[in-house]
């Protein structure tokens, strides 16, 4: 189904990445689930994750502008007050039911962090470490925890706590050495999504516990 929401504010996290927050009306989606955004009166849509909590008072969106990409760039430059085309959700990437006795693995690149921040805001006592694989570390999300919040950056060196440097596939060993009965979700690009899917599997996990969701 299609709704109007407009605008209630835009936050400039970085130079590449921002949040959307649209008004939410009646819209219910659950935590993990994607949205189709676009611009009223234009055919272009793209997906994007809901990175806001399923009971929060605005739906939002963390998107990366694209140099050569339409839509994002187009979203940017809209302005409070301004309307949004949005459709959805969609998708299957969340568990209806958490244990939370059991632990939980979140592991993304890029804006693939935003189910997990919906996830995370939803579900606030879960147990969980996410690892999240990022080009700078201005592309770092603010306001989680730093205690369970890992960053992987592959473009610049950076000596910080819970900082690796490299890429998230280059330092599978800080993700495999937990529980192997923990739920694991992956999301982001296909290579990253399948090269640690694949590891997982040959160090025990289990495939029923592992969900995967890749973006494009």
């Amino acid at each position: 189904m299609e709704f109007i929401h407009k605008i209630v504010n835009l936050i400039n996290l970085s130079e590449g990445n921002y949040i959307l927050c649209l008004e939410k009306k009646n819209v219910i989606f659950n935590a993990g689930q994607f949205f189709s955004l676009g611009v009223p009166n234009t055919l272009i849509n793209r997906e994007y994750s809901a990175c806001s909590g399923e009971k929060d008072k605005t739906i939002d969106f963390l998107i990366r502008e694209v140099s050569e990409g339409i839509l994002s760039k187009k979203l940017r430059e809209l302005k409070i007050g301004d309307e949004v085309k949005l459709l959805g959700p969609y998708g299957n990437f969340y568990l209806r039911d958490f244990d939370l006795n059991k632990n939980y693995i979140f592991i993304a690149t890029g804006t693939g962090i935003s189910p997990f921040m919906s996830l995370i805001k939803t579900h606030p006592k879960l147990k969980y470490q996410l690892y999240h694989g990022i080009k700078f570390k201005n592309d770092v999300i603010k306001n989680l925890s730093e205690t369970n919040y890992y960053k992987f950056v592959s473009r610049e060196n950076v000596n910080l706590p819970n900082y690796f440097n490299g890429r998230i596939t280059d330092n599978l060993d800080k993700i495999i050495k937990y529980n192997k009965d923990s739920f694991v979700f992956l999301c982001g690009n296909s290579l990253m999504v399948t090269e640690i899917y694949d590891t997982l599997i040959e160090c025990g996990f289990r495939p029923e516990n592992i969900f995967t969701e890749i973006f494009f």
